[in-house]
C-alpha cells in the first residue's frame, strides 16, 4: 500500500527530502524545478493541439519544418520539436548550470555545469494523434556519469509527476484548481511502492513477436502461465506507470534489432524501478540478440561520450523483481 502524508509543493518536498550533504543539492533542485515547470505548458499544448502555434509564438520558439526527420529516421510531429524547445528554453532563461543536455530531437548541448540531463520530450508521440497517453522522461547524471535522479510527467486524464531521488520514489499531481492563488504547480501525493507478485500483474511487450528469439518467446509463454494480463499502449511511460500500480513488466525485445534508447528511456525508468526494489536487464546487441547486460555494466554517461548517445539502443525488460527473475532463470 502507498503511504499518504501531508501535501507539499514539489520545491518544498525536494528541499525536505534531499539531505544537506547531497552533492550540489541546490543546483539539482533548480534543474528539477525548471524542467517540471516546463512540463506545464507542454501539458497545455498536448491537451489542446490548436494552441501549439500560439505557444511557439509566445515563447519565441522557432517553427519546425513540416515532416522533419529526427536522428533515428523517424518522422517528428510538431509537438516533438516544440516540447524539446520549451524545455531547453526554460533551462536557458533561468541560467541553470548543466554539464550537458541531451535530447533525442537534437545534438547534445554542452556547458560548464555539474549535472548532465537527458530528455525524451514526448515519449509515445505517435499516440498524440489518437488521444492516448504520452509523457516526458528525464534523467539527471552526476559528473561521474551515474544517474542520481529520474522523473517523468504523465499527461493523461490528469497530469502527474513521479520522481526517484535519494532512495525514495514519490508521486506529485498537477494542481489545476481555478481557485488557486498561484500558477499551476505540482503537489505531493504519495510515496510509491511497487507490487512484486509471483503471479498476476500486467505484461507490456513491444516489438514484432514474429521476429523475437526463441528465448523471448518462451519468456512470454511463462508470463502467460503466471497470469500476467496483456497490456501495451505504445507509450513506454504510460505502460510503466501502470506497472507501478499493478506490478509486472515492460519489455521491448530485439525484433530483430534493438530499438529503445538506452540513456533517454531505459535508464531513467530503470532508475525508478530499481529504487522501488524492481529490476532492469538490457537485452541484445549487434552480435547476440539474447545477450544480457546488467545496468551496472553499462558505460556511465559523461561529457566525453555524450555525443555518442544517439547510437546507444537496446532491448530490455524492467519491472517487478520476481517477474524479471523468470527471464534470468531460463
Amino acid at each position: 500500500m502507498s503511504n499518504k502524508t501531508e501535501k507539499l509543493k514539489l520545491s518544498k518536498w525536494l528541499d525536505k527530502n534531499i539531505p544537506a550533504y547531497f552533492p550540489n543539492k541546490g543546483m539539482l533542485i533548480e534543474i528539477i524545478e525548471n524542467i517540471a515547470e516546463a512540463t506545464i505548458p507542454i501539458r497545455g499544448l498536448l491537451e489542446r493541439g490548436i494552441t501549439s502555434r500560439e505557444i511557439s509564438h509566445r515563447m519565441n520558439i522557432k517553427k519546425p519544418i513540416n515532416k522533419s526527420i529526427n536522428l533515428y529516421d523517424e518522422e517528428q510531429i510538431h509537438e516533438d520539436v516544440l516540447t524539446h524547445g520549451i524545455i531547453i528554453q526554460a533551462l536557458n532563461e533561468r541560467d541553470v548550470k548543466y554539464s550537458f543536455v541531451a535530447s533525442e530531437e537534437a545534438e547534445p548541448i554542452l556547458s560548464d555545469g555539474t549535472f548532465g540531463i537527458t530528455i525524451d520530450p514526448v515519449d509515445g508521440s505517435s499516440n498524440v494523434a489518437v488521444n492516448r497517453t504520452v509523457g516526458t522522461i528525464v534523467g539527471i547524471y552526476n559528473q561521474q556519469g551515474n544517474i542520481v535522479c529520474a522523473f517523468y510527467a504523465l499527461y493523461g486524464i490528469f497530469t502527474n509527476l513521479v520522481i526517484a531521488i535519494n532512495g525514495i520514489v514519490a508521486e506529485f499531481i498537477l494542481d489545476t484548481s481555478p481557485y488557486s492563488m498561484t500558477f499551476y504547480h505540482y503537489v505531493f501525493q504519495e510515496i510509491k511502492q511497487m507490487p512484486n507478485p509471483e503471479k498476476g500483474g500486467i505484461r507490456c511487450l513491444g516489438g514484432d513477436p514474429n521476429m523475437w528469439s526463441a528465448k523471448c518467446k518462451n519468456y512470454e509463454n511463462k508470463l502467460i502461465e503466471h497470469k500476467l494480463k496483456d497490456r501495451y499502449s505504445g507509450s513506454f511511460v504510460g505502460d510503466f506507470h501502470a506497472i507501478l500500480k499493478f506490478g509486472g513488466l515492460y519489455g521491448y525485445f530485439p525484433s530483430p534489432k534493438p530499438k529503445i534508447r538506452l540513456y533517454y528511456e531505459w535508464f531513467p525508468l530503470a532508475f525508478i524501478v530499481k529504487t522501488l526494489g524492481g529490476n532492469f536487464v538490457a537485452i541484445g546487441d549487434d552480435k547476440d540478440v539474447d545477450k544480457i547486460i546488467l545496468m551496472e555494466e553499462i558505460e556511465p554517461l559523461q561529457r566525453k561520450n555524450v555525443k555518442e548517445i544517439h547510437t546507444k539502443v537496446c532491448g530490455g525488460i524492467l519491472g517487478s523483481e520476481k517477474i524479471i527473475d523468470l527471464f534470468l532463470t531460463q
